[in-house]
């Protein structure tokens, strides 16, 4: 088959989209499928049959770029597939070529774009028209593909109620030959993380929404080292917050290989967003044995096991937080032990069996 990812993000942005777009991409060129990538140009230099198109930065969210796809028709007349990751321009190119092909499409929901509005305005009455533009428009897009899948049955079950009329549930998917629990030392001296220490973390994009305040603010009452590595827009805010909090480290951006090192490193992995769609990282972070303790909110809730791989509580509750980072001590071996055993389950391989039965299906 030949397969046409369209998705409003790519590299060099890091998020759960791009990875999971690659990670797709890769797994489906090892069984046999042609893939090709459409999305927005940048600094990034395109591999073989990808495609990027002339865009500019979104001034209210930094990394992210809108694209203004032009002749798209001689690059994508030939797919038997329009498979559409992301609900903008891109989204709007690949259900031209859909329909102009008459190529049948599916669209994976990655991102609740209406929890990031606070990024365009402050305002409470602006906030309230784009949303329900927003609702209108998300409901009408999604409605007019043959298939739409989500990665949690949470997300699911809030596009249903928003009037979606039909979701499939489908994981991203976790690469397990690549995140499972490795020595960390070398990691350790890299980045001259003491033996012998205490450690808590987290990793991803940087966004307000993450809500690394969380972290941060039980820092003092944490007996160890908190470790944070990533990149994104609130990056700043963050680092003002731990200003003289001497065992708060930020690691920066980490390649793969030091990612698997760095979830090794952890004894148990904090993660204070609200708003996730699956939260990658914390299934990334139990194929490494990590236990991981998160927001009651959104895609977590399914994610996260409360009681057998990790916990949940209330964002923003602090007191409750240390709590349960304590009681994940007691009960680390336990909870490492179905960690392991839970995220088979969303083994990449299972995501792509699934998947290629619904481009089957479609065609």
């Amino acid at each position: 088959m030949k397969i046409g990812f369209f998705t409003d993000t790519y590299f060099p942005q890091v998020n759960g989209v791009t990875y999971t777009v690659k990670l797709w991409k890769d797994r489906l060129m090892k069984r046999g499928e042609e893939i090709y990538i459409y999305y927005p140009k940048s600094s990034y230099k395109p591999e073989k049959n990808e495609f990027p198109f002339r865009s500019i930065e979104f001034k209210f969210y930094k990394g992210y770029r809108i694209a203004f796809p032009t002749r798209i028709s001689e690059k994508s007349k030939f797919l038997d597939i329009v498979h559409i990751h992301g609900l903008f321009t891109m989204a709007w190119t690949g259900f031209y070529v859909s329909r102009k092909f008459s190529i049948p499409k599916i669209l994976t929901y990655h991102t609740p774009a209406d929890r990031y509005i606070n990024y365009i305005t402050k305002r409470e009455k602006l906030q309230k028209t784009l949303m329900k533009f927003y609702n209108y428009y998300e409901k009408k897009l999604l409605n007019n593909c043959d298939i739409v899948t989500a990665p949690s049955n949470v997300i699911r079950e809030r596009l249903i109620r928003k009037g979606v009329t039909d979701v499939i549930v489908l994981s991203n998917g976790v690469d397990l030959n690549i995140f499972r629990k490795v020595n960390p030392k070398k990691f350790k001296e890299k980045f001259n993380i003491k033996k012998g220490k205490k450690i808590i973390g987290f990793c991803g994009r940087f966004g307000y929404e993450k809500h690394l305040e969380d972290l941060i603010g039980i820092s003092e009452k944490f007996d160890g080292e908190i470790i944070l590595a990533g990149l994104g827009p609130a990056e700043k805010y963050y680092k003002e917050l731990a200003k003289g909090k001497n065992n708060v480290r930020f690691l920066g951006f980490l390649n793969r290989e030091d990612l698997v090192g760095f979830y090794s490193s952890l004894d148990l992995f904090i993660f204070p967003s609200t708003a996730e769609t699956q939260g990658l990282v914390a299934l990334e972070a139990m194929a490494c044995g990590v236990p991981v303790i998160g927001a009651n909110a959104f895609a977590l809730k399914d994610t996260i096991k409360n009681g057998k791989t990790g916990y949940l509580y209330e964002q923003g509750d602090l007191e409750t937080l240390l709590k349960l980072i304590e009681k994940g001590y007691e009960n680390r071996k336990k909870l490492s032990k179905n960690c392991l055993e839970y995220v088979k389950k969303h083994s990449v391989d299972k995501s792509m069996d699934k998947l290629i039965e619904l481009y089957k299906r479609i065609l």
